[in-house]
C-alpha cells in the first residue's frame, strides 16, 4: 500500500513540474491566430512517457478538429492512475492553443 502512495506523490510532483515547465505565455499573433481553443483528453500507456504522449496527442487532435490551424500551445498534464506494478499509466491532458478560425 505504501508503494501506491509513493507512486501517487511521484506522479503529482511530476505533473506539477511538467505544468511548470510547459507553461509558456501564448501571445496572440498578428497573422490571424486570435481564437483560443482548448480540449481535455485521457490517454494511457505502458510507460510514463507513453501515457503522457497518448494523452497529449488526443488533446491536440481534439483542438485541431475544431481549429483549422493552431499554434503549438501548452499542455497541462495530470496523472490519474498508475498501476501498482507500473505497467499502466493513465493521464489527463489539457491542451490550450491559439487558432485561426
Amino acid at each position: 500500500m505504501q508503494k501506491v502512495t509513493w507512486l501517487r506523490r511521484l506522479g503529482l510532483v511530476s505533473a506539477v513540474v511538467a505544468v511548470g515547465l510547459a507553461t509558456a505565455p501564448v501571445a496572440a499573433h498578428a497573422d490571424g491566430y486570435d481564437t483560443p481553443r482548448s480540449a481535455v483528453a485521457v490517454g494511457a500507456g505502458n510507460t510514463y512517457a507513453a501515457g503522457v504522449a497518448a494523452a497529449q496527442e488526443r488533446a491536440r487532435q481534439a483542438v485541431l478538429a475544431v481549429g483549422h490551424d493552431c499554434t503549438p500551445g501548452v499542455y497541462y498534464i495530470l496523472l490519474t492512475y498508475a498501476s501498482p506494478g507500473g505497467g499502466t499509466w493513465v493521464f489527463q491532458a489539457t491542451h490550450e492553443a491559439m487558432c485561426v478560425d
